[in-house]
């Protein structure tokens, strides 16, 4: 796959982190994803009696996604992360803190929508002038304003949204499929028949048609 989904599941002794683990989001109380939000904050979340902060969980996804690209690309020796633009200093400390707990080095932190910008400037040859880049991700929507002037990228500004984004989509889909089915049938949508992976799909579907069956 081309993107690993930021979900964990903690299979007895095992921890499975990315796609597959996302299968089961909603649905075992064992798996746990969306927590890229809680990032800097005192939120802990709660499996098989053992506390995690969303720092902990974030170390996971970072050492699959730096073992699946030294997989990939042999030996890394430099590492960069990109963060929401609206990011607290909490957040990226914390997002510092979980590279390290991965053990990986990091040598440079810098804005979703900034990193966006710096590759269409060099690989796509922009003209010179002023771009806004923006960003639509999982959990957040960010933009940043660039200038391109002699060949030179500057970032004159970032900012960003902190809760908008496809989990947001998903969850208001999922919602408005409970809302249904508890006006047809006056009973309670099970989520073994339809949850946030399956809304998931269906706004997938919802990008490239006007209709969907919640089947």
């Amino acid at each position: 796959d081309s993107t690993t989904a930021s979900c964990v599941e903690f299979d007895d002794d095992d921890i499975i982190v990315g796609n597959e683990a996302n299968r089961l989001y909603g649905i075992d109380s064992n798996v746990l994803g969306r927590f890229k939000r809680e990032m800097g904050t005192n939120k802990t979340y709660e499996v098989n009696g053992a506390k995690y902060s969303p720092t902990q969980l974030s170390s996971f996804i970072l050492k699959k996604l730096y073992q699946d690209a030294e997989n990939q690309l042999g030996e890394i020796s430099e590492v960069v992360i990109t963060i929401p633009a609206n990011f607290s200093s909490e957040a990226r400390i914390a997002t510092m803190e979980a590279a390290k707990n991965a053990g990986i080095k990091v040598d440079h932190i810098i804005d979703e929508p900034t990193a966006a910008a710096l590759y269409y400037a060099k690989e796509k040859n922009l003209k010179e002038g002023t771009y806004a880049v923006m960003d639509l991700g999982g959990g957040t929507f960010d933009i940043s304003i660039i200038n391109i002037s002699n060949q030179e990228t500057k970032v004159l500004t970032s900012s960003g949204v902190s809760k908008l984004g496809g989990d947001d989509f998903d969850k208001s889909l999922f919602d408005l499929a409970k809302e249904k089915y508890k006006k047809q049938t006056n009973k309670d949508l099970p989520t073994k028949y339809y949850n946030i992976v399956k809304a998931e799909k269906d706004k997938r579907t919802l990008s490239r048609k006007k209709k969907v069956n919640l089947d």
